[in-house]
């Protein structure tokens, strides 16, 4: 992409003072944009909306167009124009055209261009509320996809946002026009918030006009692209036909997936149905348990991930449904899904929709695109639901248990070749009230998940999967290393590990949260080598937990914790020691770990299942102890005369701590490897 920077003004600018916040938001969601050579991709949308011929009869009437100087009706000249006029001859041209051919539309008002040059449009509540933007146009649209929007916490309906806008259209003085950088930065901003604010939105497309020229941005899942300027007198047909398809009553044209819809009333969505593919392709739909989705992405290049919870129509069962855009080069979501079967303790698969579309397809790319364009797949999964991510614990047993369960879960998916490498904190759900032991903490999220190749190995490390503050060490080092190790069983365990320490740290006993401690900072401050040495750091403190965090927990918690850490050290060093070896004896040494995984993973398991028994073993001491202070008091009695050679039962203690596990040291570990 060619830039240029400018010192131009123009007066229709349409941010204020925190435009610059703004750009940072957006310009690292973009991705690599494109910039079209020609104008083909321009030429080549929405030609199904309007024939040459109907568009040829609509210049032929039209007051804004004159057919013998082949141009539209707009002044030579705009340095006379107050800015409340600027936008009138703009204005009225576009309305025109939608009129014209989407009659029955505006008369009942669905769609309408609307001068929002002065307007103050509010972003989402993810942005800084001082955020707003002021696109010179919009068509302002009605339907089963739009709502007005809420204002000052929800008590006042705004007439018009970003949640009942069909298209943005930004308008520029010829001479005066912003270096096509900036005008994508802009065209990003409006485009980001349609994604965010319309959460069924598959792409979007804004227009930049310039006095004569238009420019077409198109921002999707994999990014964005942009047209070169197009004369729009020489070529009004094209100039028609965009309008048509920004303006148009056909949710598809304009970017939006039909599949998800919403009953509207008094302007605010108030149900809705999502649509899907269920087992032998047969359609079925779904009633929205909730208008707006449960979770979602808030960047425009990535997978663009939404969840929906839904009821069955059937059964009334609560499920979840989630829409993704993955790469077309990585194994999709649903295969590992399909690998999960029946396994306890991780995310089960009810139906899926592999593919929904492709971004190559938006961009009328086919099978031959550009080498820096990277396909997106649009695939939909309806999985069961669970309940609420592990941080909302309230005491340590349904912590422990949940994430012993999700360990388990995660060595079976592992035995059958599937690599999760994704651990965090985000991707440990409870599971439904009173599930069995194996369902009481599920794995969730297996986008980035790997298959085994046929030497036995997973992909090398990559440290931009997954989220830094769990990150394993080693691939916290792969971002210096030119040929990372592979990812394996140990990183992710790893992270069950770091999930711990986060909780243990941050949290009490019954989940209140307390201040980071400084190698949680530490952690979420730094990352690569900083970050990794840290860590090495803190693995090595065996059974050190300051006195304020250990205050706040069980000790039947804390020797888990503990536990935890000192299996680990001195594997993790055994790992480390791989970096220094000679690439021949790698391969040696990393099947050494595989072939110890399942015995790993089987101690880690056995750790919680102490604990977790210790822990159920207090607190039916604890119920019986509050039974007995609850008995109601008896008469005062002569004390028992007791034989002098008979011991008192209360001389005896009830029991004794579990006998600590010994682990092997660092250098027996490095040296069983070689």
């Amino acid at each position: 992409m060619h830039t240029r920077s400018s010192s131009k003004q123009t007066k229709t600018a349409s941010f204020g003072q925190d435009l610059d916040e703004q750009k940072k938001l957006v310009l690292p969601e973009l991705g690599e944009a494109i910039e079209l050579q020609n104008d083909s991709f321009a030429r080549s949308l929405y030609h199904d909306l309007a024939s040459d011929s109907a568009i040829d009869n609509f210049l032929k009437t039209s007051r804004f167009y004159s057919v013998p100087e082949r141009r539209w009706k707009l002044p030579r000249s705009y340095t006379k124009l107050l800015d409340t006029n600027f936008y009138t001859p703009f204005r009225n041209i576009i309305s025109t055209v939608v009129k014209r051919f989407w009659g029955d539309a505006t008369r009942q008002r669905s769609r309408e261009v609307v001068d929002t040059h002065a307007t103050e449009l509010q972003h989402s509540d993810a942005d800084p509320p001082t955020h707003t933007s002021q696109p010179s146009l919009v068509i302002k649209a009605k339907g089963p996809s739009f709502q007005l929007p809420c204002i000052e916490g929800g008590e006042v309906l705004a007439k018009i946002g970003f949640t009942n806008i069909a298209a943005c259209i930004e308008i520029q003085v010829e001479g005066g026009e912003l270096p096509v950088s900036e005008q994508l930065a802009r065209a990003a901003i409006y485009a980001r918030q349609l994604f965010i604010q319309q959460p069924n939105r598959r792409f979007v497309r804004v227009l930049t006009i310039t006095g004569h020229h238009l420019r077409l941005f198109h921002f999707d899942r994999s990014g964005a692209q942009y047209t070169p300027p197009l004369n729009f007198n020489d070529d009004p047909h094209t100039f028609v036909r965009l309008i048509l398809g920004l303006s148009s009553p056909n949710e598809l044209d304009i970017g939006l997936d039909p599949s998800i819809q919403w009953r509207v009333e008094n302007g605010r969505k108030v149900s809705g149905t999502l649509t899907t593919r269920a087992a032998g392709d047969t359609e079925k739909v779904y009633p929205l348990i909730y208008i707006d989705p449960f979770f979602s992405r808030y960047h425009i290049y990535g997978r663009g991930t939404t969840c929906w919870i839904v009821s069955d129509p059937v059964s009334g069962e609560v499920q979840l449904v989630k829409t993704s855009w993955r790469s077309d080069d990585r194994t999709a979501e649903y295969v590992h899904l399909q690998d999960a079967l029946g396994i306890p303790g991780v995310v089960q698969m009810l139906s899926c929709e592999p593919d929904r579309g492709q971004t190559k397809d938006l961009r009328s790319f086919g099978d031959r695109h550009p080498p820096d364009f990277g396909n997106r797949v649009d695939t939909r999964v309806v999985m069961q639901c669970y309940t609420h991510p592990i941080i909302t614990f309230t005491s340590a047993k349904q912590l422990l248990c949940a994430l012993r369960d999700a360990i388990a879960g995660h060595k079976k998916l592992f035995k059958k070749g599937t690599l999760h490498r994704d651990v965090s904190i985000q991707n440990i759900v409870f599971g439904v009230p009173g599930a069995d032991p194996g369902d009481r903490g599920i794995l969730i999220d297996l986008d980035m998940a790997t298959r085994r190749n046929e030497a036995g190995f997973h992909p090398p490390m990559d440290w931009r999967i997954g989220t830094p503050l769990y990150q394993s060490i080693m691939v916290l080092y792969s971002v210096d290393l030119p040929q990372p190790l592979p990812h394996d069983y140990l990183d992710d365990l790893e992270s069950f590990f770091y999930i711990l320490t986060y909780i243990i740290y941050k949290y009490d006993c019954h989940g209140v949260s307390h201040p980071s401690d400084k190698f949680l900072k530490r952690w979420e401050a730094s990352t690569g080598i900083n970050a990794a040495e840290s860590k090495e750091a803190f693995l090595s403190r065996g059974k050190f937990i300051p006195g304020t965090i250990a205050s706040r927990w069980p000790d039947a918690c804390l020797d888990v914790f503990v536990s935890f850490r000192t299996l680990l050290f001195p594997l993790v060093q055994g790992k480390v020691s791989i970096m220094g070896m000679d690439p021949e004896d790698v391969p040696k040494s990393l099947r050494w770990f595989t072939l110890n995984a399942e015995h790993h993973y089987d101690k880690i398991i056995q750790i919680f299942d102490t604990g977790i028994a210790a822990l159920e073993k207090a607190d039916a001491e604890g119920a019986a102890s509050k039974m007995q202070m609850a008995t109601p008091p008896q008469p005062l009695q002569p004390p028992e005369r007791r034989s002098p050679l008979k011991r008192p039962s209360g001389e005896y203690p009830e029991s004794q701590p579990p006998a600590k596990r010994s682990s092997p040291n660092a250098s027996q570990a490095v040296r069983s490897l070689r």
